[in-house]
């Protein structure tokens, strides 16, 4: 009886280990959430590149603001996303828009188009930022 008691135990800290460290593709508590930060892609991307574990427990899971040049748009699973590059063309964020925002959004904007994000933080993931949910942030 210990035993599986204690099997139990483990298996559900196992499973609540794994999905620690995942965001929710569509987190509509975006909506509300009052940013930790607003920074551009530019300086979300250096805190990353300069040191990604100090950047993530500054900003993963987080709700922040940013600020920067669209350079493109992408389809995704789960709706679409807003795409930044550095000045030499290399993508360094990608931005998940929230499903029911994301037509409103990707009609008003344009590649080379200066845009304002409220997402949540995923993290840095194949040499780019990952953000999460994203809106447009009321003005």
């Amino acid at each position: 009886m210990w035993n599986t008691r204690l099997s139990i135990a483990l298996v559900a800290l196992a499973v609540t280990a794994a999905c620690t460290d995942q965001l929710l593709a569509q987190d509509r508590r975006i909506l509300d959430a009052v940013p930790t930060a607003k920074l551009s892609v530019e300086n979300l991307s250096h805190d990353y590149q300069a040191d990604a574990k100090a950047a993530d427990k500054r900003y993963w899971g987080k709700a922040i603001e940013i600020s920067g040049v669209v350079s493109g748009t992408r389809d995704e699973p789960t709706g679409a996303a807003l795409l930044f590059n550095d000045k030499n063309g290399a993508l360094i964020l990608e931005a998940d828009l929230l499903d029911d925002q994301a037509k409103a959004i990707l009609s008003s904007t344009a590649d080379s188009h200066r845009m304002t994000l409220r997402c949540y933080c995923g993290g840095a993931s194949n040499g780019h930022v990952v953000l999460k949910s994203c809106i447009a942030p009321k003005s």
